[in-house]
């Protein structure tokens, strides 16, 4: 006779605030939790909440109410705090502290009126909680197995393209962390993502306005093991627990600028096209994709490349570069476009021309702005995904997946490739610049969303009350010529013809007005929902900067108490030298480019501009000239 497995429950034994992106569930002292699994390995459990949420739960947070049954393996032993990494355990103390930076944006948000800067979330540490691991917990169970690349000719073996995929199916595919936006075009449509694509599967961490900020724009946080600083590995870092010997090809240049630290330019800098998508299969046309194909400038040699395979790319630049902020790559599941586009991102329409055409043209955005990036483009990463096709072998594709996956230079240790100029900086100095550049964010996220809303609203306005108000005229003076033509004097006929005339030219003109924006305001709209897409990326960079700031001052007054010698403050004060070097460098890049892209932006949209009331004005002119005889 069978029985049923009994439920195994615990009872919480301190606040755990999990992190979402992370798979983690938050639960609360005294919380009872079913447990789900306890293998999960690294100290952590799977459980579910009474509301039915399920996640990871760090196991030495918890107390077994029952024994588990024989099937269950037994749970590792709690692992103790590891608060020192450094060998002095007075050095990490905890601050206990809200963290603006760890508001989450709805996956389905794409109201323009839901303010992103109005959530706030706060974690609030015990002392004698224990710490859970964090290592590659939110790995599990992923296939970290390569893909095959493809060159100029069809791929050598379609099949093997995609057999270390986790996800043959283009509908299902994990898409890349993208910004959120209202359905731009028509209010029926149903878009929320950048670009007015459909909402992106992963979500972002949202900056918020209505909390309090810290000297430099952002909240306090607590700089500990559960902080978003020490879990990328800046704590290790910092106090000098990790180290390599970075080879001179695997250093990143920083100078020294009149603008202040700048990345190092690539004295040949490149271009990178996308066309010729087409549709292709594997598994015997049982699955069907698109297929991009990529053409360099340094080598004119053709790639082949599918959306997942962009996604795979910008989760490993996201992983790697811990100071830059990767911006979000367009959805896969498009659903409207600036003008020309109806085809909507539903199963189905994927395969169409204007589909197909609209998806490549924002991911040509997407990558002129990465090889346009100092660091980016010369990565080693980004280069084997430019490069590498199936005439080298599918083994060295997959090895250079791996090798890409494993990186030794990934999060924390990324700042031991920076290469800094020798002159320490000022952290005042520092502080004040973090602080304007904050504000900067804010206010720049917040002009993006008011423009684009004004923006939003003038298309509608061109696409119909503007057309219809002047069609109303040209209506009103066509009737008033069908009246004339009553009279049928030869005094009257010229008179009556310009009047048909100017009524055949303001229905002109509404047409003009319905067709203008392709023409100026969808290029502004495009820049401005890049710009917020890649404003939405900044938290995490600026969290992990302010984590280091917050560590040195600690080490400091640590040095001053006594308890911490002034040889080893000194060294943590120059390594956070460098993530500020490198915090720095980025800003300078974002702005260097924001002056570049808005300037083009700009005259694009005020020669469109120009050029539409120059015609109008000929148009009026010419009708005007028609009463001459009249």
């Amino acid at each position: 006779m069978l029985t049923s497995k009994k439920a195994v429950h615990a009872r919480g034994l301190y606040d755990f605030a999990g992190d979402h992106d992370n798979g983690e569930l938050t639960f609360s002292a005294g919380e009872t939790l079913t447990i789900v699994a306890q293998d999960i390995g690294e100290g952590w459990w799977e459980a579910k909440n009474e509301a039915g949420q399920q996640g990871l739960i760090p196991e030495a947070y918890v107390q077994l109410l029952e024994p588990p049954e024989p099937s269950f393996p037994p749970p590792p032993p709690p692992s103790a705090p590891a608060t020192d990494h450094s060998g002095a355990g007075d050095w990490n103390v905890q601050q206990s502290a809200g963290d603006d930076w760890n508001a989450r944006q709805s996956a389905a948000a794409g109201d323009w009126n839901n303010d992103a800067w109005n959530s706030h979330a706060t974690d609030s540490w015990g002392d004698q909680a224990p710490a859970p691991s964090y290592t590659n917990h939110n790995n599990a169970g992923l296939n970290n197995q390569g893909f095959q690349g493809g060159g100029m000719q069809q791929q050598a073996s379609e099949e093997g393209w995609d057999d270390d995929w986790d996800d043959d199916n283009e509908d299902n595919s994990s898409n890349s962390t993208t910004n959120t936006s209202q359905d731009f075009l028509e209010d029926q449509l149903p878009g929320s993502g950048n670009f007015g694509l459909s909402a992106a599967k992963r979500e972002r961490k949202q900056m918020s306005q209505n909390s309090d900020f810290s000297k430099y724009g952002t909240v306090k946080k607590s700089f500990n093991r559960f902080s978003t600083f020490a879990k990328t590995g800046g704590d290790a870092f910092l106090m000098g627990t990790v180290s390599a010997n970075v080879s001179e090809s695997d250093l990143i240049k920083i100078i020294d600028t009149p603008e202040g630290p700048a990345w190092s330019y690539p004295s040949q800098p490149y271009t990178c096209s996308i066309k010729s998508p087409k549709k292709e299969s594997k598994l015997k046309g049982l699955k069907s994709y698109i297929a991009y194909q990529l053409t360099p400038s340094f080598s004119n040699i053709q790639v082949s490349r599918r959306y997942k395979h962009f996604d795979w790319l910008h989760e490993r630049l996201e992983a790697k570069f811990s100071c830059i902020p990767i911006p979000p790559l367009p959805d896969k599941a498009l659903s409207v476009s600036f003008g020309s586009l109806s085809t909507q991102g539903v199963k189905g329409g994927r395969y169409e021309d204007d589909f197909v055409s609209e998806r490549m043209r924002q991911l040509q955005l997407w990558v002129d702005r990465m090889v346009r990036h100092p660091v980016i483009s010369q990565s080693e990463v980004f280069n084997h995904f430019l490069t590498c096709t199936d005439e080298k072998g599918l083994a060295k594709w997959k090895a250079g997946k791996r090798k890409a996956e494993k990186d030794e230079y990934q999060g924390g240790k990324f700042f031991l490739t920076l290469q800094t100029p020798p002159n320490c900086l000022d952290m005042r100095d520092v502080e004040k610049r973090m602080e304007i550049f904050c504000k900067f964010v804010k206010n720049m996220d917040d002009n993006m969303r008011n423009m684009l809303q004004i923006g939003h609203d003038s298309r509608k306005k061109h696409l119909g009350p503007y057309k219809r108000e002047f069609q109303k005229i040209g209506g009103s003076f066509k009737q008033l010529a069908d009246t004339f033509n009553l009279d049928s004097g030869a005094h009257s006929q010229n008179l009556t013809a310009a009047i048909d005339y100017t009524g055949d030219t303001y229905n002109e003109i509404g047409d003009m007005y319905e067709k203008q924006p392709k023409e100026d305001l969808d290029h502004m709209l495009e820049v401005l929902f890049e710009y917020k897409g890649m404003l939405s990326t900044y938290p995490d960079v600026l969290k992990l900067h302010e984590g280091a700031i917050g560590k040195a001052k600690e080490c400091e007054r640590l040095k001053d108490e006594g308890r911490m010698p002034e040889s080893d403050v000194t060294a943590v004060i120059q390594r956070s030298d460098v993530i500020s070097y490198g915090t720095l460098a980025e800003m300078n890049h974002f702005q260097r480019e924001r002056v570049t892209d808005y300037k083009e932006m700009m005259q694009k949209y005020l020669s469109g501009q120009i050029k539409f009331y120059r015609e109008i004005t000929q148009k009026l002119e010419t009708a005007l000239h028609r009463f001459d005889n009249a």
